[in-house]
């Protein structure tokens, strides 16, 4: 009975490792969400956002079935590749894991005990204030970004042990498993839970690609089921205590908060009246303290009382969410809250993250509406490590400083996107649209290609897809803890993969060759 019971199940959630399905089943239950859900978003999902939605939907959904063709007319007619061997794999899956364990270890180096600042307050600090960033000088070496160019590795050896899990033994197995430490040292080093929300995220839509492709939902062994729960439940764990942690040591540094930004105010004001000789020279750094002094005024404040907590009440929360967020919980989690069924301090953190996960819709309507207002950013708006590389090596450019102007102009700095709106303020409505399709025919290139031939860069590639759609509401593909870095070490680590496939296929076509020759 139970094996019946698997076969059954199996068909059913492999169709979910379709994009085309799945990216319908997700918007449509976003919009559903923001329609119903506890927390009321006024007059939303509005007409703007459903035509919005619609359209993309219909361009990506086109696109995928241009992807798949692609594959059909130019990939599957090719001659079927010989299986990879189990050493090159091995060896492969080994390398790649050592790649993103060194390089997460050479940013923790940097972060903890190179740059000069108490990492664990530095990054606190400008998660309750992003805008701090240019104002502390802290050293960077070259040891940061190798790390950089290397931690997202460890995304891909964990997705490549799944996905390959009964041919991947010793400690190529062991060094694959261990690599979740990158995603999560990452969080951890930047005070931040997308990292490994997104780690968790891969990991099971590499499980819904197995089921597509006739597997079982993990490897056998490894105790990976166990591992997987283990792992869900401790980041729900610390997803509640960092937004606790967080909202506590905001409040606290909220006055040293308040005189950073002020001194910044001040060092950046324009002199009145400048000479010739002051406009010829460059800029002054926007830097108004260093680490060793942020390190002492951080201190000084730690060390005073810590605020008397407030009384927890639906008032506190209601205030709490019209002021920082612009809507309120419908009446069902209010009266919750007055009935004493559900506390304040729970409501606040499940409403924090369902907002956390919804909000890009209402932001869609936002940046749509302020579309006048944006400029195309070409990529610095979603691709993360782009903001830092700029500040630092071209200090000169006002690419950032332009985009959060424009960002506050249309009051969706610090907010979420989703994939549409992170589209159109990163290439504009033409740059959008073709941002989309290559989206899509991606989806049907990697979807065809995962079913029907036994090459790793259409699985990879499927796995990171499947991600994206799924959390498409909240960011686009490239704008999800340095996710376009994960895609260029997944297509990196599937085209090695393959062309050792594609080498490994010749002296064989050569063989075949010399045999078909008629003897002399």
């Amino acid at each position: 009975m139970d094996g019946n019971l698997q076969q059954k199940r199996i068909p059913l959630l492999g169709v979910l490792a379709s994009p085309a399905i799945l990216m319908t089943l997700i918007w449509l239950g976003a919009l559903l969400a923001v329609a119903i859900g506890p927390i009321n978003y006024p007059g939303q999902p509005s007409s703007t956002v459903l035509t919005l939605v619609a359209i993309g939907l219909t361009i990506f959904l086109l696109s995928y079935q241009g992807g798949k063709l692609v594959f059909d007319r130019w990939f599957v007619r090719q001659e079927s590749s010989p299986l990879l061997s189990a050493r090159t794999l091995n060896n492969v899956t080994s390398a790649v894991s050592l790649f993103g364990l060194v390089g997460i270890a050479l940013v923790a180096l940097d972060r903890t005990m190179l740059s000069g600042v108490s990492n664990s307050s530095y990054a606190e600090l400008l998660r309750c204030a992003p805008g701090l960033v240019d104002t502390i000088e802290i050293r960077r070496t070259p040891l940061l970004y190798g790390g950089y160019a290397m931690f997202s590795f460890g995304f891909v050896s964990v997705i490549l042990f799944l996905l390959k899990g009964e041919e991947i033994k010793g400690w190529a197995a062991a060094l694959a498993q261990l690599s979740i430490v990158c995603p999560v040292s990452y969080a951890l080093l930047y005070s931040g839970r997308m990292p490994i929300l997104f780690v968790l995220v891969l990991v099971a839509m590499a499980m819904l690609v197995r089921l597509a492709q006739g597997l079982s939902l993990l490897p056998r062994g490894h105790y990976l089921l166990l591992k997987t729960a283990i792992a869900v439940g401790l980041f729900a764990v610390y997803s509640s205590a960092i937004w606790s942690t967080r909202q506590s040591f905001c409040i606290q540094m909220t006055p040293l908060i308040t005189e950073l930004q002020q001194e910044k105010n001040q060092r950046d004001a324009p002199a009145p009246g400048p000479t010739a000789s002051q406009e010829a020279a460059p800029p002054k750094p926007s830097s108004v303290i260093t680490a060793a002094e942020l390190n002492k005024r951080v201190a000084e404040v730690q060390a005073l009382p810590p605020p008397a907590p407030s009384a927890s009440s639906a008032d506190v929360v209601l205030a709490m969410m019209l002021e920082a967020w612009n809507v309120k919980p419908r009446s069902y989690v209010t009266s919750a809250i007055e009935s004493s069924h559900v506390s304040a301090h729970e409501a606040m953190i499940g409403l924090s993250t369902y907002f956390y996960l919804t909000h890009g819709v209402r932001t869609v309507d936002i940046v749509w509406k302020a579309r006048d207002k944006f400029t195309p950013q070409w990529g610095v708006y979603e691709v993360g490590v782009l903001s830092p590389l700029l500040r630092i090596f071209f200090p000169g450019s006002d690419r950032v400083a332009v985009l959060e102007s424009e960002q506050r102009a249309a009051l969706i700095y610090g907010f979420f996107p989703s994939a549409w709106a992170a589209a159109f303020i990163d290439f504009g409505l033409v740059g959008a649209i073709v941002y989309v399709v290559i989206w899509g025919v991606a989806a049907g290139w990697s979807a065809a290609g995962s079913r029907h031939s036994a090459l790793m860069t259409p699985s990879l590639l499927l796995v990171f897809v499947l991600a994206s759609i799924l959390l498409s509401p909240v960011q686009g593909p490239l704008g999800m803890a340095n996710s376009a870095l994960v895609l260029a070490s997944m297509l990196a680590t599937g085209l090695l993969l393959d062309l050792f496939k594609l080498s490994a296929r010749a002296p064989r076509r050569a063989a075949k060759l010399g045999d078909n020759e008629p003897a002399t």
